[in-house]
């Protein structure tokens, strides 16, 4: 939001310089982004009188003007179609910099010298509007610089506003905080009006039937308008506020706008329709043409401004053709209304437009500063358009929307920010926002409806903070208070995961939640899917169901790009629908993925990536959380292939799953190398982690260690035999581990040798030879007899 310096001067008596008060301001949090000098582009331009105009032969575009500039007069090739005899304009001189980089120079155009140019708004950095040239009123100063006679020696400061802070979107909004910032008030426009003895309510009526959707709808009648140009001082104020000036009528519904925050809107008279103005919702595939011509079929979303028939305006968002103000209005019907957010919300992007007025009443208008607002409005009408404005307001208000009350403790308030502020103190800083303050160790504070952010106590106690000054509160030695907030479990969870598996050598994708629909029905047709009702684009039109159509996206989109060597994690959410018909659940994932060759050292080849280091990747979890052994059992899935398809159990709960890609599958996805990829549900597995890790005393005997290597068929499970031996060894086998797999010429066809490293030991006494040789004669005998396992000698 831009407005000018000189602006908030006005409404406050500040006099600090203009980085002072953008400083002040940005740390109070109405952050001020951007100053710029308004006259930026106006040095060695001055007011001229254009005394004669001639054409310049050969050249139909042009003209010869001669400009007076008080002291001397000269000639300045001119191009714009409307310059004229006895106009006041601005001329640039030689050496003038204006808007665009342009300078100004000595040129000879068709045998005749210029050194000066006659200027449009856009040259000036004024406006966009570059239709002709700027023409001055009639009381212009000849000879004065531009920037004198225009006021405009002054800054356009630019506001980065927060989205809860509706109030700031006007000038008195900014002004009140800069004038509680200096313990002064806000000095705001008087409203003085003179009405006429005919009162407002014999010309129009008001019915709101959706008092929902409008609160609350004033109007007022003015007579006899005569519609024209504005005064330069409220241009000036449009201009410097981004918005182009049209009519007077007009230009003062914007005006007030920009100074309340509380947008207006006139209609025609003549052209209503009615006697009546009817708010009510739009009827289905109801038309209506708004101010700019466009067309529009409405539904129930919408809040139509009716005149007991048609549309005449769409409320809160844009006026309707045929009611609009015109050149020959003379009677104006003036509206201030409260609309509902959220209808405005809804409207606006049926409408598929957003405008000045719908963002205001989107973040939340004021309700109860309508009357002051319209009296505004209708008190300029009367000077400047020569307005006849009829007796009160028309003001349908079915149930008044009344300030909050909230109790604030000053020493709740000095606790929190940690200083040490007087109750005394508070009441100013409140007071000097236009909060109501009573009561004496309790403040009763109520709220004006102008700042519906203002909620809690916690908010009060913000408001002070800042308007006293963030920089009065001391700094933080250590992290306790009452806004300390420890860091969350599942927080440090996903913390704790990152810095393993980046330990491992996994890098981290980032993905959004949407994808394509047709791909993640080759992935998982009977998998559920959350359509997106306007997606962005045709392969964007679900939130995904499974991290794993993402994951394989990434690795295609990397290998496309010739990096192929891929060790990838994510961690993120799938969504899936949820028992009602628009609801849907969000689940925790985890996806790993590698695909390509491990990284080439000076010591170490590359190898190609392959289960095992998914495997790996996952036990350094379970051992780190404490989530115990986690086991992979055989499990077929659509995209995995079938020889190398699991599902990781921890315990009896199934938590993911882990495989290798099917190659049909992964080549949808453009993809031809071999992919290991496992998915987990991190629901279960965050509920079981952090668990106390039971202390184990080191041992006090030692390790009778034992290796077998057994000749099993091909189809048995490692797994299998490490479960089978710890079970016949006993409390005695510590440890089982396999460190070595054979299929060769020694070995028949089918089968496989599996070489098993036991370690022994008792906790009460040394053992004996004889003790470990029986208990490893059991495990030979179990495997024996439970796999047929044959005992290699050699």
């Amino acid at each position: 939001m831009d407005l000018s310096y000189k602006w908030l001067k006005e409404l406050t008596g500040v006099d600090w310089p203009v980085e002072e008060m953008g400083e002040r301001l940005t740390l109070s949090g109405t952050a001020c982004e951007y100053i710029r000098a308004a006259d930026a582009h106006m040095d060695r331009v001055v007011v001229g009188e254009v005394t004669d105009v001639q054409p310049v032969e050969g050249a139909s575009k042009i003209k010869l003007a001669t400009v007076n500039l008080g002291k001397t007069k000269m000639d300045v090739i001119c191009g714009a179609p409307n310059v004229d005899v006895g106009q006041t304009v601005p001329v640039a001189l030689e050496g003038a910099r204006l808007a665009g980089d342009m300078v100004i120079k000595k040129v000879k155009i068709r045998g005749i010298e210029s050194s000066a140019m006659i200027c449009s708004e856009r040259e000036l950095g004024i406006s966009d509007d570059h239709s002709g040239i700027m023409v001055l009123e009639d009381d212009a100063r000849v000879g004065v610089p531009l920037a004198e006679q225009l006021d405009y020696n002054d800054y356009i400061m630019t506001f980065e506003l927060t989205p809860n802070r509706a109030d700031s979107m006007s000038a008195i909004g900014i002004a009140r905080d800069l004038a509680a910032l200096a313990s002064t008030k806000v000095i705001k426009p008087a409203t003085d009006l003179k009405e006429s003895s005919q009162k407002a309510d014999s010309k129009i009526k008001v019915r709101i039937e959706d008092p929902v959707g409008c609160p609350r709808y004033a109007a007022r009648i003015i007579r006899n308008v005569k519609i024209g140009p504005s005064p330069w001082w409220m241009k000036k104020k449009l201009l410097m506020s981004g918005v182009r000036p049209i009519s007077n009528i007009v230009d003062i519904t914007n005006l007030v706008m920009l100074e309340t925050g509380h947008p207006l809107h006139a209609f025609d008279l003549e052209r209503f329709g009615s006697d009546e103005v009817v708010v009510r919702r739009a009827a289905d595939k109801e038309k209506f043409v708004t101010l700019d011509g466009a067309e529009h079929t409405l539904s129930s979303q919408v809040l139509l401004i009716t005149n007991g028939k048609t549309g005449v305006a769409a409320g809160g968002i844009m006026g309707g053709l045929d009611s609009e103000v015109e050149s020959s209005t003379t009677d104006i019907l003036l509206e201030a209304a409260y609309f509902d957010p959220v209808v405005i919300r809804r409207g606006r992007k049926e409408l598929g437009m957003v405008t000045e007025s719908s963002m205001r009443f989107e973040k939340g208008a004021d309700p109860n500063g309508i009357p002051y607002a319209i009296n505004r409005a209708a008190s300029l009408m009367q000077q400047l358009c020569g307005g006849e404005v009829l007796a009160g307001i028309v003001d349908c208000y079915p149930e008044e929307i009344k300030p909050k009350q909230i109790s604030l403790r000053p020493a709740r308030c000095n606790y929190v920010l940690g200083v040490h502020l007087s109750e005394e103190r508070m009441k100013e800083v409140l007071t000097g926002l236009e909060f109501r303050v009573s009561g004496k160790g309790t403040l009763e504070t109520e709220v004006p409806t102008f700042r519906p952010d203002i909620t809690r106590e916690i908010d009060l106690i913000e408001e002070i903070a800042r308007i006293d000054g963030y920089d009065k509160i001391p700094d933080a030695t250590a992290n306790i208070g009452p806004l300390f907030t420890p860091i969350h479990f599942e927080d440090k969870f996903r913390s704790d995961v990152r810095r393993l598996l980046t330990g491992c050598g996994f890098d981290e994708m980032v993905n959004h939640g949407l994808t394509d629909s047709h791909l993640a029905a080759l992935l998982n047709p009977d998998l559920s899917q959350v359509k997106i009702l306007n997606p962005v684009s045709a392969d964007l039109d679900i939130m995904r169901n499974t991290l794993v159509q993402t994951t394989l996206n990434v690795i295609s989109h990397n290998i496309a790009h010739r990096n192929v060597d891929l060790c990838l994690f994510e961690l993120g959410k799938a969504y899936q629908p949820g028992n009602g018909e628009d609801d849907w659940c969000e689940y925790q994932k985890l996806s790993l993925a590698v695909s390509g060759n491990t990284p080439h050292t000076w010591r170490d080849k590359p190898r190609s990536y392959d289960f095992s280091d998914l495997a790996g990747a996952l036990s350094l979890l379970g051992e780190h959380f404490g989530w115990g052994r986690l086991n992979f059992e055989p499990q077929s899935n659509r995209y995995f292939e079938r020889e190398i398809s699991f599902a990781i159990m921890c315990g009896n709960i199934m938590v993911g799953i882990v495989g290798k890609m099917n190659r049909k599958i992964a080549a949808e996805f453009e993809i031809k190398q071999d992919v290991y990829l496992a998915e987990l549900d991190l629901n279960p597995l965050i509920a079981i982690s952090g668990r106390l890790t039971e202390y184990q005393p080191l041992p006090v005997y030692p390790a009778a260690p034992r290796d077998l290597a057994v000749v099993v068929d091909d189809h048995v499970r490692a797994g299998e035999l490490v479960e089978t031996v710890k079970e016949a060894g006993g409390e005695m086998a510590e440890s089982v581990e396999i460190f070595d797999l054979y299929r060769g010429k020694q070995i028949a066809a089918g089968k496989k040798s599996v070489a098993i490293s036991i370690n022994y030991r008792s906790k009460t006494g040394n053992l004996t030879a004889a003790q470990v040789d029986e208990r490893q004669a059991a495990v030979v005998n179990k495997l024996k007899e439970k796999f047929k396992a044959q005992i290699r000698d050699k």
